[in-house]
């Protein structure tokens, strides 16, 4: 139900176009916005994956392989390893970061699609050199997570949480397909 309510909440902040969240009542701190501005970050990373995969696609004259499930088993299984070093439940670990990977594959998706019309530009880097990039960016969230528990288990998580997605909507991508992804990724947060 609170992801429900989150999800909600954040595509109302996207369809009215609100990117501001505003300042936080008082005493009550903005301490998700490193999170979902790490959420963001990693997402970013999205585009160059999807790039690297565009070329090699292009090369071999096929269709970009979005998908990699021996790839995302790994992180799932990185993750929840390194969760539980950190006093995270498992469950919630993997649910968080399948929906992270979800997320990426959904920009992966968008920009595939429209680099069909306009051609996309070489990758910046390829696969290889961004996954650790992409790594690093999966233990800061763990680290993240746990360093938030108390906010991501209370029940002001859901509010709380829409005002830090809607904060890194005002600082990072403006396009909506980064901004989808971004709800797409923050909805299991509150969940624990």
């Amino acid at each position: 139900m609170k992801a429900l309510a989150v999800a909600a909440a954040s595509a109302l902040v996207l369809l009215t176009g609100s990117g501001n969240a505003g300042p936080s009542p008082a005493g009550q701190p903005e301490s998700l916005n490193r999170l979902t501005d790490l959420l963001a970050d990693r997402l970013d990373t999205a585009d160059t994956v999807a790039a690297a995969k565009w070329a090699t696609a292009s090369r071999d004259g096929s269709e970009p392989v979005i998908d990699d499930p021996t790839r995302e088993a790994q992180i799932g299984d990185a993750m929840a390893e390194l969760g539980t070093t950190h006093d995270l439940p498992e469950p919630w670990v993997r649910q968080v970061f399948q929906s992270q990977i979800e997320a990426s594959k959904l920009i992966q998706r968008g920009l595939v699609l429209q680099w069909h019309y306009n051609p996309a530009p070489p990758p910046a880097m390829d696969l290889p050199t961004i996954r650790p990039i992409i790594d690093h960016l999966n233990t800061e969230i763990i680290t993240e997570m746990a360093d938030t528990q108390a906010t991501l288990a209370s029940p002001d998580c859901p509010t709380q949480l829409l005002g830090s997605v809607a904060t890194t909507i005002s600082t990072h991508h403006s396009d909506p397909l980064h901004q989808a992804a971004l709800v797409r990724a923050a909805i299991p947060l509150c969940g624990r």
